[in-house]
């Protein structure tokens, strides 16, 4: 009798332990943190910035054609700022100038992540943006992770031209709850990334990537971020590519991004 209840004790204990870590680690699970020290490739500059709390945030830029629009772009939460460089480069071959943001915790930047700082740190850049392009038709791009980055800074604000959401979620509450069912991850979560009801506040047009197999942030995550937004496009993928543009092989994510801002941001 003895082990029976040393058994159900275990077993009744499982969930608790699950919230318990689910709660101390949520950082962990969320922000994939990348300490490899981010480099400037040929052509490309690291401008370093000091935040609102004093560190120094390192990110990579790189110039276009004259007058023509910046695409600002926020990395999902692996990786660093220098792996999305081939991404700036295609980019830029069609004449953007690119801005690839970086986090704390990331690219070799000091410190740990979380949603308010990474908020605050992502609102900084985005005013250097425009201070070092002035004048240019501006474009937020939101990769992951970094789409619920850019729905908060896109949300109520004007002069934004675009934004190009790939591999979005609804948010984070709603992404634990599918991984979770019987956990109450609403009461656990610290960075919740609240993307689709910010959506409605973004005024510019809004272009949704996503694949259709994605098991890491679920392709109806996709379609109801759509639903949400003032004026938005979607483009599902085949496969499961996450992200869906960075890891598609065949290029078409890409290409109907470059088609969206041909067509929606004048120079």
């Amino acid at each position: 009798m003895r082990h029976v209840l040393t058994a159900i004790a275990i077993v009744a204990g499982l969930p608790l332990l699950l919230v318990g870590a689910l709660w101390a680690g949520q950082e962990r699970l969320i922000f994939l943190t990348d300490p490899r020290v981010i480099a400037a490739p040929p052509g490309w500059e690291r401008p370093v910035i000091r935040t609102a709390d004093g560190l120094e945030l390192a990110f990579l830029a790189m110039e276009g054609r004259p007058r023509a629009p910046v695409v600002l772009h926020f990395h999902g939460n692996g990786g660093n700022a220098e792996d999305r460089v081939g991404l700036g480069f295609a980019l830029n071959r069609a004449g953007y100038s690119v801005v690839l943001a970086e986090y704390r915790g990331y690219g070799g930047n000091p410190s740990r992540p979380g949603e308010e700082a990474i908020a605050a740190d992502a609102a900084a850049i985005l005013a250097w943006t425009v201070a070092r392009f002035p004048d240019r038709p501006l474009v937020l791009w939101g990769e992951s992770l970094g789409t619920g980055v850019v729905t908060r800074l896109a949300e109520n604000r004007p002069g934004i031209a675009a934004v190009v959401l790939e591999s979005p979620f609804t948010s984070v509450a709603d992404l634990a709850r599918g991984m979770y069912p019987v956990v109450p991850t609403d009461w656990l979560l610290r960075h919740r990334f609240e993307s689709l009801s910010r959506l409605p506040g973004v005024a510019a047009p809004v272009l949704v990537v996503a694949s259709a197999q994605d098991r890491i942030t679920p392709a109806d995550h996709a379609r109801r971020m759509v639903e949400a937004a003032r004026d938005g496009r979607l483009v599902m993928l085949p496969g499961g590519a996450h992200p869906a543009v960075l890891n598609d092989a065949g290029g078409q994510g890409l290409n109907e991004v470059m088609l969206f801002l041909r067509e929606r941001v004048r120079n």
